[in-house]
This record gives C-alpha cells, structure tokens and sequence, in this order.
C-alpha cells in the first residue's frame, strides 16, 4: 500500500499532513490520541464473526522523524466500534519503554477507553527501527510486534475484546500526544489471512 493508495482509498484522512510519493507526513493538532488514517478493508457482511482470521501489518516510518521527533503512532484495526492494535513510540521513549505495546480502545474521531499492556520490557538497543511487523490473531485475541532490535525483538499482546467481523475490518492509525509534529506513515503493507491462506 503506497501513500497513494492508502489516501485515495481512506474513509478518514487527517487535513493537517502532507504526501510525497514516499511519505504521508501528518502535522501537529489540537486533539490528543486523533484519528490519523482510516483505510477499509473488508465491508460489511463478507466475514463471519467465527472465522479464524490473522491479519499482519507491515509499517516502514521515516527514521529521521522517529530518531528525534515526539512520534507515538498506534497502528490496528477496528471492526466499526473496538480498535485493536500497537502503540509504537520514538527513540525518545526507549529509556523506559518498550519500541511496541499492545493496546485496544474505542475508534472513533480519537482513541478513547484505552488499555496498554505494560510498556516494559525495554529493548538493550536504543535505535529506531523505521520498520514494525504486526500480526494480530483477530479470533484468538492476541497480536506480537516484531522490530530489528537485539537481533530480533518480539513483543506479544493479549486483548480482551474481540472484534465483530461482519461489520467490516478497517486499518486505523492514531496519533499519540496533541502536540506531535511529525506523525508518518512511510509505506504500509497489509495481508489478511482466512485459515490460513493470504489474500
């Protein structure tokens, strides 16, 4: 999914941002935890609430922004009504926490209602990657994180509620903290599996 396609296939996109062929660069806002990018993925009616479903995200952001610039992107899905994903924070954060932390909450034009698991066990290296792997196992209610840190750092999540699948599925990203400069979404990839076989 290039920039392009993700802007021209959003139900939501933030008015504060600029795109290249490369970057969508999202600016500064007045509103904590804001709606960044919502992007459909599967409509209504097309999955059944009891399917094994796996979906897996890959996320290229711009180093420069994150080595030095308060950035702290959530990155999931939502069936409509519940968020499940990752929160992800800059090279700032690495002191005391971990570079990805599963989460949940309510979508909506912010994030709200949010729980994260604990922010620790932080990571030995303190560089940012540029890159996040995501893979959320949507029925089983888990997700891990993957980064190129220590070799190959793995972060696991449990989440409490499970998302209803014939509502639909959207990819959701949302800003951290209000102020945030230079929130981005270099590239994104993004495959769901159905039993096992990608799509």
């Amino acid at each position: 999914m290039t920039p392009l396609w993700l802007e021209t296939h959003a139900s939501y996109i933030a008015l504060e941002r600029t795109a290249s062929a490369a970057q969508i660069t999202f600016n500064a806002g007045s509103l904590a935890k804001a709606a960044l990018l919502k992007v459909p993925l599967i409509p209504t009616s097309v999955l059944t609430d009891a399917l094994p479903l796996t979906v897996e995200i890959t996320v290229a952001d711009d180093v420069r922004i994150g080595q030095g610039t308060d950035s702290d992107i959530k990155y999931g899905v939502s069936g409509g009504t519940r968020f499940i994903g990752f929160g992800t924070c800059d090279k700032g954060n690495y002191a005391d926490h971990s570079p990805c932390y599963g989460m949940e909450g309510v979508s909506g034009a912010s994030l709200t209602s949010i729980r994260h698991d604990p922010v620790v066990p932080k990571t030995s290296d303190s560089f940012y990657p540029g890159q996040f792997v995501f893979t959320l196992k949507l029925d089983e209610r888990w997700g891990s994180c993957y980064t190129a840190h220590n070799a190959g750092f793995v972060r696991t999540a449990a989440y409490n509620n499970r998302l209803v699948f014939s509502k639909g599925l959207t990819l959701e990203v949302y800003k951290g903290d209000a102020g945030e400069g230079r929130d981005q979404v270099h590239k994104s990839h993004c495959y769901k599996r159905f039993l096992g076989d990608k799509i």
